[in-house]
């Protein structure tokens, strides 16, 4: 069983108002109870405290595992049913423990919090006020894993750039909880002060100053239908122009200034699996055709890790323009490894020394045996079929890929693949295991995910392998989608 998180990881609905009345985080708090540096108002605080943190942690544990047997793919029987009605019950009654335990807090904080002088509340710039309504929603600060770059993420899809969240934290509006790994994101909040800051009564501002949003904050601000051609050419030149920050940009260029979806459909099925998140998109790789008639590219899309945990967040795109009629088409995969994308795009006529990676984009491959297992999947595209994966972006970095042969007399029909990445030497290992049967990968995929980590057992080295996304495979049961408790 996956060990719990430790408590300093488990954020609770008081710990604001703790950090602020005590004037030191939650971890501090407890160092300092276990220490005996506290009187008895403050130890008593800190006692409560750790129990809110167990109970939410409680809470928190049977929430994704509801989420996990209702989102999965396992058999609708009345086994699942009861497992479901067994969960209910059990996160029921986690939340009425949750919500005894949080009233013995909040008890304990209000004699805390009436020796605190309180602030009236300042005007802030407006900019800030729409950055701090779209974090209060929830926002996450990555580091991108291939090419560094520093965003806050949010679901409105409001931009907020580094140096304004640092503007932010300066003047106690937000804070960051850096026990987080920046690769998974780093979770964003609102401070007393920044909820304060919310609530005041604003001043109305002058109309010029209302009416310096262009058209271009407005589309970023709030998701757009899709593009014709000459709107899209149009926001892709502005998109070339803006200014340029120090470090590179990888943001995709699709080159589609002039031209239009072939139909309606194409148009909407490109809005809305690549236009709607292209400002997530980084570009891994990329390869165009010397007619103009091509473009391929490998991208990492970080929109991914606001969605159901553990999905492939590589994609690949190959876009087909005719000029003749100025119009395109495209086709388009998530995959869970840049060499899976490559692999796909390689299959539809990209060359394939035209779409590896740039050196020093992402980690490096770790040993020469992970070199060639890679190379084995950029060049193969039509022997074994993509059944699931699992990508874990947070400490410790791994994804596991299970692949279905799609030669019926392969002896070893069922390979995994385990991709493993040491942040500190910024390489990778990849590596690859053959089962004879769907329930061997099965339970080695259970103990992997389980803790216990057993080794993989040895493939065919004449293996050749594919990332072809296909569900021609025989009914059999679903492998979970990753790590359970």
């Amino acid at each position: 069983m996956t060990p719990s998180p430790p408590d300093r990881l488990t954020r609770t609905a008081l710990d604001h108002r703790i950090e602020t009345a005590v004037g030191r985080s939650v971890e501090e708090l407890r160092h300092h109870r276990d220490d005996g540096l506290l009187d008895a108002s403050h130890a008593a605080l800190a006692d409560a405290h750790r129990d809110l943190v167990a109970a939410e942690r409680d809470v928190t544990f049977y929430r994704v595992r509801l989420a996990r047997l209702a989102s999965s793919d396992l058999p609708v029987d009345q086994a699942l049913f009861a497992r479901i009605d067994r969960t209910l019950d059990q996160l029921a009654q986690a939340a009425r423990v949750r919500g005894a335990k949080q009233t013995t807090a909040a008890a304990a904080l209000e004699s805390i919090e009436a020796d605190v002088p309180r602030q009236v509340p300042r005007q802030i710039p407006s900019q800030d006020v729409a950055a701090l309504l779209a974090i209060a929603q929830g926002a996450k600060l990555h580091e991108h894993l291939v090419t560094h770059r520093l965003a806050v993420a949010t679901p409105t899809r409001t931009r907020i750039s580094y140096a304004q969240l640092q503007r932010l934290e300066a003047n106690g509006l937000v804070e960051r909880d850096i026990s987080h790994p920046m690769q998974a994101g780093q979770p964003v909040t609102l401070t007393d002060a920044g909820r304060s800051a919310l609530t005041a009564p604003r001043r109305a501002g002058p109309p010029q100053c209302r009416a310096r949003i262009s058209a271009s904050d407005r589309s970023r601000r709030f998701p757009s239908p899709p593009l014709n051609g000459a709107v899209h050419a149009t926001r892709t030149a502005l998109r070339r122009n803006r200014t340029k920050a120090a470090m590179p940009s990888y943001e995709p260029d699709f080159r589609l200034d002039g031209y239009e979806a072939v139909n309606n459909n194409v148009a909407e099925q490109f809005w809305g699996s690549i236009g709607i998140e292209q400002d997530d998109m980084t570009v891994l790789a990329e390869h165009h055709s010397a007619n103009g008639e091509h473009s391929f590219f490998v991208m990492h899309n970080r929109a991914v890790t606001w969605g159901t945990p553990g999905e492939p967040q590589i994609a690949a795109l190959h876009l087909k323009r005719d000029p003749a009629t100025h119009t395109f088409r495209f086709a388009s995969e998530m995959l869970p490894l840049p060499s899976m994308a490559q692999s796909w795009l390689v299959a539809r006529g990209c060359p394939e020394e035209e779409i590896l990676l740039p050196e020093g984009m992402g980690t490096a491959p770790a040993n020469d045996a992970t070199r060639a297992l890679e190379k084995r999947l950029r060049s193969d595209g039509d022997h074994f079929a993509l059944l699931t994966s699992y990508t874990q972006d947070s400490e410790p970095i791994e994804t596991t890929v299970l692949l279905r042969a799609l030669d019926v007399k392969a002896a070893l029909p069922f390979r995994v693949l385990l991709e493993e990445v040491d942040s500190h030497a910024w390489t990778h290992t990849l590596r690859e295991g053959g089962f004879q049967t769907f329930e061997a990968a099965a339970q080695w995929w259970e103990a992997h995910w389980s803790g216990d980590k057993p080794p993989l057992p040895a493939a065919s080295p004449a293996a050749r392998h594919t990332t072809v996304a296909t569900t021609v495979v025989p009914a059999r049961p679903t492998l979970p989608r990753g790590p359970s408790r």
